[in-house]
């Protein structure tokens, strides 16, 4: 077999392959004293010998890297903490608390806002709140993002957006899924895959929801999609599923060992980035980290056919006839057959573009399109998917 980087070839090289990040964080700190439903970003400045304490752990334990205590230093999420703050220079300070021990992510989470037009929230606003956060996470000197925990695709799309605008530093991104591999919003994690691949993420998966049992079911149809574009799967799964005792507190049914005996099966699917979510701690890392020592990966999918690859948030198709082309103007839905398996559109300009943006949440097929380029690459930037772009 190839050498792993090889194989995946846009993961950063002076990254090791597999690459251990860490367990759970705010569990740990509760154990440490940390008040349930406290604000996690404000209380570990106030504490910061505890986080280091956790994340000190952690690499002890085998982490190759560790997350920065910033999952929820977004400025939506801090105000509804009622917290008013410079969130660049929150975290700045949050991830300096990280990364002199080391590798580090800066971790960035939903924001619990809805995108329109589903909600109040333009797009452009989500990219503008995750560059902010990006930018402090930056100065910090993180050696990646990671962007986990969500469960949209049109937000993790603007949250890579605006990384990009600040940093070209490696992107990670996972996704909550239930078993069928689809978010709360129902988009499909290959869909997620080829999106997020084609905006330049080097490494995707998902993370939290589900033990690694059910974990690994949703991410091996997706190897060949992971080879074709050269990005190692991330699995960081809980320890199993939750069960409440008698006395109101939540265990996970997994032990350490149970829990690492699937590392072999997840390297050999392509998921070479592995952690733990919740219910883990460092001992589940430790014996994560021993399991994937003593195997070598053996992975035998074939990459994927990408050529012509389109889709929508929850379906992708290969495009082959670029044929009955549709000018997209006003009346453009008029035009179109809404059997088809993928629409071919040209955008003649930024007005034809715009009037495709307002109407692409009614779209339900993968599409091909052709025209300007200035108007294709806006197009591009609203559309929950990915455009098949090709010339006439």
């Amino acid at each position: 077999m190839k050498d792993l980087h090889e194989l995946f070839y846009k993961f950063p090289k002076e990254f090791p392959l597999p690459f251990v990040v860490d367990g759970a964080t705010g569990t740990a700190l509760i154990k440490r004293g940390m008040p349930s439903g406290e604000c996690t970003e404000t209380w570990v400045l106030e504490h910061p010998d505890t986080i280091r304490e956790v994340q000190d752990a952690y690499r002890k334990s085998g982490s190759n890297a560790v997350y920065a205590p910033t999952f929820g230093a977004n400025a939506p999420t801090l105000g509804r903490h009622r917290i008013k703050c410079d969130v660049c220079e929150l975290n700045r300070r949050l991830a300096e608390l990280s990364v002199s021990g080391g590798l580090t992510g800066g971790d960035m989470s939903p924001t619990g806002l809805f995108i329109e037009p589903y909600g109040d929230t333009p797009f452009d606003d989500i990219v503008d709140i995750y560059a902010e956060q990006a930018k402090g996470l930056c100065e910090a000197g993180v050696d990646f993002f990671i962007i986990e925990t969500m469960i949209s695709l049109n937000e993790i799309r603007g949250a890579v957006m605006g990384i990009r605008s600040v940093s070209d530093k490696p992107i990670f991104a996972t996704l909550t899924v239930d078993k069928n591999g689809r978010t709360m919003s129902g988009d499909d994690l290959a869909c997620a895959v080829i999106t997020l691949a084609e905006l330049g993420v080097c490494a995707i998966g998902t993370n939290c929801s589900v033990g690694p049992d059910a974990m690994l079911e949703v991410l091996r149809p997706l190897t060949p999609l992971a080879l074709a574009y050269g990005i190692p799967l991330i699995a960081k799964p809980n320890a199993g599923m939750p069960h409440e005792d008698e006395n109101g507190c939540t265990h996970f049914d997994l032990s350490a060992d149970e829990f690492a005996s699937f590392a072999p099966s997840f390297t050999d699917a392509g998921a070479l980035i592995l952690g733990g979510c919740c219910g883990s701690d460092d001992s589940f890392i430790s014996a994560l980290s021993a399991a994937l020592k003593a195997h070598e990966p053996n992975i035998t999918a074939a990459p994927a056919d990408i050529e012509g690859i389109a889709c929508t948030n929850r379906e992708w198709i290969n495009v082959t006839d670029l044929s009955d082309i549709v000018e997209v103007d006003d009346d453009f839905l008029d035009n179109i057959d809404e059997d088809a398996d993928y629409l071919c559109l040209r955008v003649s300009d930024t007005d034809a573009a715009e009037i495709f943006c307002e109407e692409a949440f009614s779209l339900t097929q993968p599409i091909a399109m052709t025209g300007d380029a200035e108007a294709i690459e806006y197009c591009k930037r609203y559309f929950n998917g990915h455009i098949h772009v090709f010339e006439e």
